[in-house]
């Protein structure tokens, strides 16, 4: 029988993740002992590890308008320089004396947030609350991408460690600024709320932030498990998700809030999301709140109703801010209907100002990698070694965990009737509940060679091997997690990287995940134990190869075939684009050679330039014909 699909794979790994929640940890010393590296696996995870450029709000008055019980303050901020986001801060009137607690009210995915979710704030403010409310990124007048990931198939946000969260939680941490400082808040009683997206931003913001001194989050809160076994995330933006590299539970993070008050409503019909998943989120969490001795600081509030906030939960939320920021019972209000409309709410007026840099958001939060080129051969080994020890720490340390060990069962062991006979032998192999097959032709006079070479996503061994079998040593084709049987096709890359991203992975990862395991095992034939490896890959397992050379001093060399030019067109890995690109990839495999069959590419630059300082500019070529880089590479 098959073994699992790759989506399956997912489905384990996220299960895994899950039950593996908090794993060791039964006193608070314990918590204690790894908050700090949980809160930096937050912050990675939703790109925002690096230090991201800061500029002064630069908040400017748009005017006011008035209701009854409330006065309002059109305003707009920076969240970065010349990336300006509207917002309304609404007030009590009369205004109370002293300084006030307040609510920073996220928005969900609304045309016009700060018209939309207008009534909510109002009420809060009739209650005493200063509260203010921000568009998102793309919202009203904002401009810039949200929803690149979820729409605009901007793939290459993974390899920029960029994350629709993460440019949410960053335009929030400065939404936060704009609003401690206004001198009728009290910045010691500040809470967060919203629904859906909201819901989400305001718990991120909650985690990242202890400014945020509680937080009430509505229909918000997701968990790798269930978006993928559930297939929720088909109807969730990515803003909903951070790119879960450290395969972390929700649930870790969520309990980064403690001890201050975090309340989770959900709503019991709400199609975004499984009864389970909610409750298994306040459970888990729970256990660290229990260590420190307030367990009822985190409390769940389910309510009946679709993907919605309901009287019912409003009145819940307003008890839970009244406990915990206002420190008192203040009289019920009702959810009043909307009395202004967008010309009222406006800040912009439909035209953003003249210098907008709100589509270059992913790009300011996303810090570019580069690697300097050595001033001598000498200086090579060392600039090498940081290198690719900053790849294994910062990009692709889930090579270092262990994983189910590879399982390989002889098919058969024949001999091939050639001029000389070849031997020919085949295995069907087990990783992870997943197949690979791998057959390997052995070459009588193969002057001690072997090219391995891993399949593309639309290639069987069999047809790999027919297209290398002028390579002129001996021969191993395997079909890999990611191709042949196992693909999937064209039409669910969508799925594949946005699910792979849920538990840290995608099929460049995956792929390296086997080459890690497959060449030992190889290595470990007596056929092909005095035999140099050489790799080969086309598309994005001919990236992945490189890497394997880059981790790798044994492979001899290298040979790719129309592979991406840069990450930013394939080969996802999380955040990669932060240390390095491809091209700097293919230098770190000198002095070894590499030959690129890449006709429509210009030369690259960076490798080039490489393997000239190192006085073996012959080892590194491009070729229009894979006999061409049969010639350099393995002559």
């Amino acid at each position: 029988t098959m073994g699992i699909t790759l989506w399956s794979h997912y489905e384990n790994v996220a299960r895994r993740i899950e039950a593996d929640a908090f794993k060791g940890i039964e006193t608070l010393a314990d918590w204690q002992r790894v908050r700090p590296v949980l809160k930096q696996e937050f912050l990675a995870s939703m790109g925002l590890a690096s230090a991201a450029p800061q500029c002064d709000p630069a908040t400017r008055d748009f005017g006011e308008f008035k209701g009854e019980g409330y006065r309002a303050r059109k305003l707009a901020y920076q969240m970065l320089p010349d990336c300006w986001i509207s917002a309304t801060v609404y007030y009590p009137d009369p205004l109370p004396p002293g300084r006030l607690p307040a609510v920073l009210h996220l928005c969900g995915h609304a045309e016009i947030g700060t018209l939309y979710y207008q009534p909510r704030v109002v009420m809060l403010a009739r209650r005493g609350y200063v509260a203010m409310i921000v568009d998102t990124i793309e919202q009203h007048d904002s401009g810039g991408d949200h929803h690149g990931t979820y729409s605009r198939r901007r793939y290459d946000w993974i390899s920029m460690g960029y994350t629709a969260a993460g440019g949410e939680l960053y335009n929030g941490l400065r939404a936060l600024d704009v609003l401690a400082a206004l001198p009728e808040v009290d910045p010691a009683r500040i809470g967060a709320t919203g629904a859906s997206g909201g819901g989400a931003q305001s718990f991120f913001l909650t985690v990242a932030d202890e400014r945020v001194r509680a937080l009430a989050t509505a229909c918000g809160v997701t968990m790798p498990r269930a978006s993928i076994e559930d297939r929720h995330l088909h109807d969730h933006c990515d803003c909903m998700y951070p790119i879960n590299r450290y395969q972390r539970c929700m649930s870790e993070f969520a309990a980064l809030i403690a001890p201050r008050p975090a309340l989770f409503a959900n709503a019991s019909e709400d199609f975004l999301f499984s009864a389970s998943e909610y409750h298994t989120l306040v459970e888990q969490t729970r256990r660290i709140y229990r260590l420190h001795g307030c367990e009822e600081h985190c409390d769940r509030f389910v309510y009946p109703g679709p993907h919605a906030v309901t009287a019912e939960a409003h009145a819940a939320i307003n008890r839970w801010f009244d406990r915990h920021l206002a420190g008192e019972a203040r009289p019920a209000q009702p959810l009043p209907r909307p009395d202004v409309d967008e010309r009222t709410v406006t800040v912009f007026n439909g035209a953003a100002p003249e210098s907008n840099k709100m589509q270059l958001v992913p790009e300011m939060l996303s810090p570019i990698g580069s690697l300097p080129l050595p001033e001598s051969p000498a200086a090579w080994p060392a600039l090498r070694a940081a290198a690719v020890a900053r790849l294994r720490r910062e990009v692709c340390f889930l090579l270092d965990r262990a994983e189910a060990p590879l399982v390989c069962r002889p098919v058969g062991d024949w001999i091939v009737d050639f001029k000389p006979p070849a031997r020919r032998r085949i295995w069907r192999g087990e990783l992870a509940g997943m197949d690979l097959w791998i057959k390997a032709q052995v070459q009588p006079s193969d002057n001690n060679k072997v090219l391995v070479a891993w399949c593309d996503s639309d290639e069987i061994a069999n047809a790999l091997y027919v297209r290398l079998e002028g390579a002129g040593c001996s021969l191993v084709t395997v079909e890999g997690r990611t191709a042949g049987w196992n693909a999937n096709a064209p039409c669910m890359t969508w799925d594949i990287l946005r699910g792979g991203a849920l538990v840290g992975l995608t099929p460049t990862l995956l792929q390296l995940q086997e080459m890690a395991q497959v060449l030992p095992f190889l290595r470990g034939l007596p056929e092909f134990r005095d035999h140099s490896f050489y790799l080969y890959g086309r598309g994005d397992v001919g990236a992945a190869c490189l890497y394997q050379a880059a981790f790798d001093e044994t492979i001899a060399g290298v040979i790719t075939e129309n592979q991406p030019r840069t990450h930013h067109d394939g080969a996802y890995l999380p955040g990669v684009l932060r240390v390095l690109d491809l091209d700097e990839v293919a230098g770190l495999a000198a002095p070894r050679p590499v030959c690129l069959v890449t006709p429509q590419y210009a030369r690259r630059n960076w490798a080039g330039r490489l393997y000239q300082r190192l006085g073996v500019p012959q080892r590194y070529s491009q070729a229009g014909s894979l006999n061409q880089a049969f010639g350099v590479v393995l002559n």
